[in-house]
């Protein structure tokens, strides 16, 4: 009786089994890699790199028209008038105080008091005022 409880528990087939599962295609698992690779270093270039360049180039743009009398805003929030630019530095006036700061701590130009801006809106192409950012009504 144990011998046919033995054989009944025994494989009916002969044949070895693999433990080991196939691939249809060996390359379309490589291809599929690539392209998801591709996929995902154009996202990181589209939502990171390139707005990046994009704020760099606006902010030398900005620098390179920056000149003295213009009305800027820095990081901090200090609105005040540039009175000399230097090299790296620009001396804002808010007030009765006169503070250096760095290039980089200027967020924005909000209005220039120079002959050149006032060229430039009578032919509605301003180039040294930042439209970002929306102006004080209460300002004339």
């Amino acid at each position: 009786m144990l011998d046919k409880i033995v054989l009944a528990a025994a494989p009916t087939s002969s044949a070895p089994q693999s433990t080991t599962p196939t691939t249809g295609g060996g390359d379309t698992g490589i291809l599929t890699m690539i392209i998801w690779l591709v996929v995902i270093v154009a996202i990181f270039y589209f939502l990171l790199i390139f707005p990046q360049r994009r704020q760099k180039k606006s902010f030398e743009n900005l620098m390179n028209n920056l000149k003295k009398g213009d009305t800027v805003v820095t990081v901090g929030g200090v609105i005040g008038k540039v009175t000399d630019i230097k090299n790296n530095t620009v001396k804002v006036r808010t007030g009765n105080t006169e503070m250096e700061v760095t290039k980089r701590a200027i967020s924005s130009v909000i209005k220039s008091d120079s002959s050149d801006s006032s060229e430039t809106k009578n032919n509605g192409d301003s180039k040294d005022i930042d439209q970002s950012e929306p102006k004080d009504p209460t300002e004339k």
